[in-house]
């Protein structure tokens, strides 16, 4: 990064006079710990404030040659170009690097720039770092090592992180350029008390709420900044005490917080100590919330009361910290629909007029289920559950078939909602958005929708939160199904798709457990292919595999679903049968053997139906463990191979 002054629409103030340099710096190294990125902010006047992270690749090479430093500085001269308020420059160096840069912008003016770089876009292409390692005369080798330490991040994403910093970087100006000015303006009252300051003329333009009121409570002052943040006029409000009423209209909350903290700020001007600043919510007059900072300071015998907006910084702190919530249940290993009702309840928590839920598409990706609501009527939930999604199906049945963000304003006049009109207004709904939830490779798994009680219009801030809250209900769901999927595969085996011999005897133990706990019958049968090893020699192994999967098939159809089936072995069986006596699972081990005898196989042109299984049954009495039931159970199929085979024997007990 390069030493470059911004000329445009200078401020006569710098970025590092108003925030703690120290503090910014540790923001930006956890920001690049956390995300491998380089980054730097720079002054007004060109000094370098911070600059964390420099890739290897060129530190080491890039900026080593003069020839290839030449292309850096070019590409750092065309990211200066052009730089406005809310957009964010890049420029792919000729040395094969992005790099991306943006003003930061205070009260229509630049403080200082913010440089985000040097990253990959995508998969490098080695090839050309080949060529550049060639015609700068790197040590090819490194060089590439060093490329492939390269962050990868797209466009989209960079834009988002820079936003990130931006936000904050402003936020932390605003409040600082807010206590620089009270400053100054404290510094020009206490050189002489007989001059007399219009503080309206001060106090008017700024970019911060701020409210003056007299030691009795009186407000006699509110600038236009505070008018535009809560929708309060001076002649809305007589005292402090009708400002706390409005504005914290949870009694408990005013008794427990604002009024305890009010008494400390009528201490502090007898005693002279510090107020603390007030972190809170307040209500609108349009009913709306803003998360704020208040600050206090006496002057003279007024009260002076900054309120910083921090609320867009506040709304990123909760999605963080749900963000990393959701993350430690999906590692704990949390039940989906816990984790699905945190995500909503976070993002109802963001505006508390809001009303959201997700709904979850099942297996045949038809219908739709409810994943997790709220604030929705129970008979609303009942209503929409199993819903078939497709066009014009209300806003979730059609953004699931669209796998489109679909935004109804206004129910009770949109032609998606036509069929559902009355169902919404009884639930007293008057718009939905609901945004499609999409798995990494593209297929809807549900929607994520919220709701509000009357028409109502989306703001940008609006479609965030629901694109935040879809993309964290996407990443928990991918997470169950992938969990899903590892456990099927190391549960089952994957020729037959039964059971395999570990999940087989994990789950026989405990159902043996609860037979010695509760009585009843429990028996179990044991069963293999006749000369599987002769079919395999004569048709070969793929034929041998058509086999045991028609086998498979033949016994999901005669066992119940409470019975356990697994293959224990090559071509060898096991089967669980609880509250099954002896003669009945006698006869559930014939009925097998019959239809195994009858079944046939296609290949070709030629039908195979030469294969037959042998069987061996005992029940549980006297049986501690598995390992001696199926003992029990191998001996009696051992005597049905030696009689003859195709048939089914008991095991006996031999006395010693």
């Amino acid at each position: 990064m390069q030493n470059y002054k911004i000329t445009s629409k200078e401020s006569d103030y710098k970025f590092s006079d108003l925030i703690d340099v120290a503090e910014f710096e540790e923001l930006l190294e956890s920001f690049y710990k956390a995300t491998g990125i380089p980054n730097g902010i720079v002054n007004n006047d060109g000094e370098i404030i911070s600059q964390k992270g420099w890739v290897s690749a060129c530190s080491l090479f890039h900026r080593i040659n003069p020839e290839s430093n030449l292309c850096c500085i070019e590409s750092n001269l065309k990211l200066m170009e052009n730089m406005n308020e809310g957009k964010v420059n890049h420029n792919l160096c000729k040395n094969g690097l992005l790099d991306y840069v943006t003003p930061l912008i205070i009260e229509n003016k630049i403080i200082a720039t913010i440089f985000l770089g040097q990253v990959l876009e995508k998969k490098p292409n080695m090839e050309f770092f080949k060529k550049q390692a060639k015609k700068y005369n790197y040590d090819e080798e490194k060089y590439l090592e060093a490329i492939s330490h390269v962050p990868i991040v797209s466009k989209k994403q960079m834009k988002y992180l820079m936003d990130c910093i931006v936000r904050i970087a402003k936020m932390l100006s605003k409040s600082g350029l807010s206590k620089l000015r009270e400053k100054n303006l404290q510094d020009s009252l206490d050189k002489s008390t007989k001059q007399k300051i219009e503080l309206k003329d001060i106090l008017e333009f700024s970019p911060i709420g701020i409210v003056w009121s007299d030691v009795s409570g009186k407000i006699e002052y509110v600038n236009k900044q505070f008018s535009n943040l809560f929708g309060y006029e001076l002649n809305d409000l007589d005292n402090i005490n009708e400002w706390y009423q409005k504005a914290f209209p949870d009694k408990e909350y005013r008794d427990e917080v604002i009024l305890p903290w009010g008494k400390k700020v009528v201490l502090s001007k007898k005693e002279g100590t510090p107020v603390p600043e007030l972190e809170t919510t307040v209500r609108c007059k349009d009913g709306s919330e803003r998360r704020v900072l208040i600050s206090i300071s006496w002057v003279g015998e007024k009260r002076l009361a900054n309120f910083s907006d921090i609320t867009e910084h506040w709304k990123s702190e909760l999605r963080n910290i749900a963000h990393d919530n959701m993350l430690d249940m999906v590692a704990k290993g949390s039940q989906l629909s816990d984790i699905l009702y945190n995500i909503v309840q976070t993002i109802e928590s963001e505006d508390s007029k809001s009303i959201c839920s997700i709904l979850l598409l099942d297996e045949e990706k038809k219908h739709l289920l409810i994943g997790a609501s709220i604030k929705l009527p129970e008979f609303y939930n009942e209503a929409i559950n199993g819903l078939e999604i497709g066009m014009g199906v209300g806003s979730c049945g059609t953004a699931a078939y669209l796998g489109k963000r679909v935004i109804v304003e206004d129910i009770m006049t949109h032609k998606y909602w036509k069929p559902y009109t009355s169902l919404a207004k009884k639930a007293g709904l008057g718009a939905c958005w609901s945004e499609p939830i999409i798995c990494s490779s593209g297929k809807v798994l549900g929607t994520f929708a919220i709701y509000h009680e009357k028409p109502t219009k989306p703001s940008i801030s609006d479609i965030e939160r629901i694109s935040f809250a879809a993309n964290l209900a996407g990443i928990a769901i991918e997470n169950r199904n992938a969990r899903m999927e590892l456990e099927h595969r190391a549960y089952s085996d994957y020729l037959t798709n039964l059971p395999n011999r570990r999940y087989f005897i994990e789950h026989s133990e405990l159902e043996l457990s609860r037979y010695h706990r509760y009585g009843g019958e429990l028996s179990i049968v044991m069963f293999d292919i006749d000369f599987f090893k002769n079919l395999n020699d004569t048709y070969g192994h793929s034929i041998g595999d058509l086999v045991l999967q028609k086998i498979s098939d033949i016994s999901r159809g005669i066992l119940r679903d409470i019975d356990i089936i697994g293959r224990i072995g090559g071509e060898e069986f096991a089967i669980l049968l609880p509250q099954t006596n002896i003669n009945e699972a006698i006869n559930v081990a014939e009925r097998l053997r019959i239809e195994i005898s009858k079944g046939k196989i296609s290949f070709g042109s030629e039908i195979l139906s030469e294969f037959t299984a042998s069987f061996g049954v005992s029940d549980a009495q006297d049986c501690a463990n598995m390992d001696k039931l199926l003992s029990q159970a191998d001996l009696a199929l051992y005597e049905a191979k030696k009689s003859g085979r195709n048939r089914v024997c008991i095991y006996k007990e031999v006395d010693e």
